[in-house]
């Protein structure tokens, strides 16, 4: 049985090739990132990547001009990526926190698809002519599932599997392949799971992989190596390039990979925010999370309707230089999120709405403060009656502040009420 990959010494990050036909993840020299899964837009000949170092997705063009990044909130351990190229939608499988998550290219409007049963999800792999997602898990029971990209009808395939570490679709074939870590094995089914048959074995750590024509094309972790076979027979097995270290993904460039056609490749199905591909139907507008759709099927608001699909229970806010949060408020009345940031355990606010106050603690001059919610100040409510005054809540509809604090001359914590 083969051990988990080691953790590479300097994990490699992409950068655009000389040629556009094969693609891997080369070493950057003095780069920190640690680039895991690859894929590529070909109309807007764009290559799009994870950093499980970073926490992040990026994208740049194929001549490495114009790198950003899409995604930068609520990552873990992102390994496995593709890239919707007719709904224009950026799918990722998050290791870490155990989702499968969409969001458009530029990783506006997020929304996660599959978060309930997720083992430790890792390959991921669209066909959205179809409307289908197909992915790896690497949990207690390793297997291969799939599912609408809508992330509803969610079945398994592939049950009796290792951890399958790449896994790619033949589009003119219809079939799946995906390389076994621990069968060190690369083996081929049909798209239900079915006819199932090993193509290439003895592998000593197969990793990525890709299919282009009739030849499928893996990276070996212990040969430093790429390699390519026969897509079917698994013979004519040739080495493209040694010499590598760690090749993380790989794919081929090139415009037979992403064809097809569905509704969402027309003016976005009419959806205000995500058009999804699923089968039979074509299409499902979608929104992004906590946002639920309308009536009409096409629009998102932000309230959540009665009947509307359960979302995840959680979000990340993509707020930017964020230090040392220590407290947090929001005003359910003007819609606004209201927090301290600061190195030092000084201040603790409260949105008293009704009154459209916030109160707030500090525990270095001892006293309770209340400011306007458009900032003027108003003045001190307690000072000097109370040892480092720490968290606070208030009762508009009684008129009192009960604060807690965090110690006593006594040495002992208390909690106390006063009069707004």
């Amino acid at each position: 049985v083969n051990r988990a990959p080691p953790e590479p010494p300097s994990p490699p990050c992409p950068r655009g090739p000389q040629r556009t036909r094969l693609l891997q993840p080369e070493p950057t020299s003095g780069s920190d990132c640690g680039a895991s899964a690859l894929d590529f837009d070909v109309t807007d000949n764009r290559i799009y990547w994870t950093d499980i170092t970073l926490k992040t997705i990026s994208r740049a063009f194929m001549n490495g001009s114009a790198l950003e990044h899409v995604v930068q909130f609520g990552l873990d351990y992102p390994e496995g990526m593709a890239v919707d190229w007719l709904g224009k939608n950026l799918y990722w499988a998050d290791t870490g926190t155990n989702r499968i998550e969409v969001a458009k290219l530029d990783g506006q409007h997020r929304q996660v698809l599959v978060w309930k049963d997720l083992d430790s999800p890792r390959a991921l792999a669209l066909d959205p002519a179809e409307g289908y997602m197909y992915w790896t898990e690497w949990g207690g029971k390793p297997k291969i599932d799939r599912a609408a990209m809508d992330g509803t009808g969610r079945v398994t395939l592939v049950a009796d599997v290792g951890r399958a570490n790449g896994l790619t679709i033949d589009y003119s074939e219809r079939r799946l392949y995906w390389t076994d870590l621990d069968t060190t094995l690369i083996e081929s089914s049909n798209m239900l799971g079915q006819d199932r048959e090993v193509i290439a074995d003895d592998l000593p750590h197969p990793f990525g992989l890709t299919q282009f024509q009739d030849y499928i094309y893996w990276t070996d972790w212990s040969q430093r190596s790429i390699e390519r076979a026969n897509k079917t027979s698994g013979q004519n097995r040739t080495l493209i390039q040694g010499h590598l270290d760690y090749v993380m993904d790989i794919l081929v460039f090139h415009s037979s990979r992403q064809g097809g056609w569905n509704v969402c490749a027309s003016t976005n199905g009419h959806c205000s925010h995500l058009c999804l591909a699923v089968p039979i139907r074509g299409f499902v507008c979608g929104c992004p999370a906590h946002f639920s759709l309308n009536y009409d099927n096409k629009t998102c608001s932000g309230e959540m309707r009665a009947g509307s699909r359960q979302q995840s229970p959680d979000i990340i806010l993509p707020i930017h230089n964020l230090k040392n949060v220590r407290a947090v408020d929001y005003d359910p009345l003007d819609k606004q999120l209201y927090w301290i940031d600061s190195k030092q355990n000084v201040i603790r606010p409260l949105c008293c709405c009704l009154f459209r106050f916030i109160y707030w603690t500090s525990e270095v001059t001892n006293v309770i403060n209340v400011t306007r919610t458009d900032g003027s100040r108003v003045g001190v409510v307690l000072q000097g009656e109370h040892d480092k005054p720490r968290a606070i809540v208030v009762n508009p509809e009684r008129g009192s502040v009960p604060p807690s604090s965090s110690s006593s001359s006594s040495g002992f914590t208390v909690v106390c009420r006063n009069e707004l």
